[in-house]
């Protein structure tokens, strides 16, 4: 065991110098999902970083958003692989993207952390462990190009792959503490849309209606369906309307969320929210509602928790300490597990302030956590029934 992961070191200590190159030309190109041309460059960079590992690749377009890249390892083999997932886009508006920098051990830059280092430790990983795999098994390994608007391009490939795959590790960022993730919560966003009367607000203002005045009465009902006894929880993120404070408004509009770890919550309060907009508003005013995007919950399942115990055992072999824990932000993991396969998360960079200009992650746990991926493959391409 000590060879290999003196093996993983030595890997590391040669490419230090290439990889942090690498680092920087995906974290300096504007890859924004919204921003195609800066995801399709990413992906670019990462296909050629798989061929030159010897990964047979192939992109697929996705309406509305970049390239989706799709890896596989011994394509020709009959055995279930072993599916690993991450993306390549970013949540950065153009005008705030952070260039790459290191400072010591402290990394920063626009998504530095989520998730330009979890597909780094997975490529690292990789390059480590295929070399000595057993020439019968297989590896598929995925990289959206939506998932921070919910995936709903990508999210088709990812369950049509884990129908197949005998298990999936997914390389979003590691949690403080060295934590895993084994549970998600699910997500719908939306908008809510009221018109109304514009007028002059002084002259003219018992003949308008202010579709501000129905949109705030409407946050109120929304932010009303919290329940943190059920972990639900409801946020209004965004919200514009208005001209001039001497006008009433007649257009505003807001974009919000729900989340849950459980399904029927996350139905039940939206059955609640298409009610509050179906009801009669302020006179003169309108509310329409639109579903935005939806993620289901990532629920670990009995082989997951045989997965996770695979993954301490490892830990434990490396002298690391890992724990798990559940989180409420969503993520593709979700996908893959609905279909029943022992899943994980969390093996990407640890850091701090992802969707932040602030974000930044720890050069050290790149390492830590290429030995400890690297590991846990090792060890499923040797026993894949152990998480069966």
């Amino acid at each position: 065991m000590e060879q290999i992961y003196t093996q993983i070191r030595q890997y590391i200590d040669e490419n230090r110098q290439p990889m942090l190159n690498l680092w920087r030309d995906l974290v300096n190109t504007e890859s924004g999902t919204t921003q195609i041309d800066g995801v399709n460059a990413v992906c670019s960079i990462l296909r050629r970083e798989m061929e030159n590992a010897g990964i047979h690749t192939r992109v697929r377009a996705i309406q509305n958003s970049g390239d989706m890249l799709i890896g596989e390892w011994n394509p020709g083999s009959a055995k279930a692989p072993l599916l690993l997932i991450g993306h390549m886009d970013t949540v950065f508006a153009r005008e705030e993207n952070q260039p790459f920098a290191v400072d010591g051990d402290r990394l920063t830059g626009s998504g530095v952390r989520d998730m330009t280092g979890g597909v780094l430790i997975m490529q690292a990983a990789l390059a480590e462990v295929l070399p000595a795999m057993p020439k019968h098994m297989r590896v598929v390994a995925i990289l959206s190009a939506d998932e921070e608007i919910g995936s709903e391009g990508c999210s088709g490939v990812i369950t049509k792959w884990a129908k197949q795959a005998f298990a999936c590790l997914s390389f979003e960022p590691m949690r403080p503490g060295n934590t895993l993730v084994r549970q998600r919560k699910g997500v719908t966003a939306f908008q809510i849309a009221c018109t109304g009367i514009r007028g002059h607000a002084g002259a003219n203002y018992l003949k308008c209606a202010s579709a501000i005045q129905q949109l705030c009465a409407v946050v109120n009902e929304l932010y009303m369906l919290r329940d943190d006894e059920k972990l639900l929880s409801i946020n209004v993120g965004v919200i514009h309307g208005g001209t001039a404070e001497n006008v009433v408004c007649d257009e505003a509009t807001l974009r919000a969320e729900v989340r849950s770890f459980d399904p029927a919550a996350i139905d039940a309060a939206w059955a609640k929210i298409e009610a509050i907009c179906a009801k009669t508003g302020i006179p003169g005013t309108t509310t329409t509602l639109k579903k935005i995007a939806a993620h289901p919950p990532f629920h670990a399942n009995e082989k997951s928790a045989k997965l996770l115990e695979l993954v301490y055992a490892q830990a434990q072999a490396l002298g690391m300490t890992v724990a798990a824990e559940d989180t409420g932000g969503a993520g593709d993991v979700a996908f893959a597990a609905m279909e029943g396969l022992a899943a994980l998360d969390g093996f990407g960079l640890l850091g701090e302030n992802a969707h932040t200009t602030k974000e930044c992650g720890s050069l050290a746990s790149f390492e830590r956590n290429v030995k400890l991926s690297a590991a846990v493959m090792r060890a499923l391409f040797a026993n894949p029934e152990l998480v069966r």
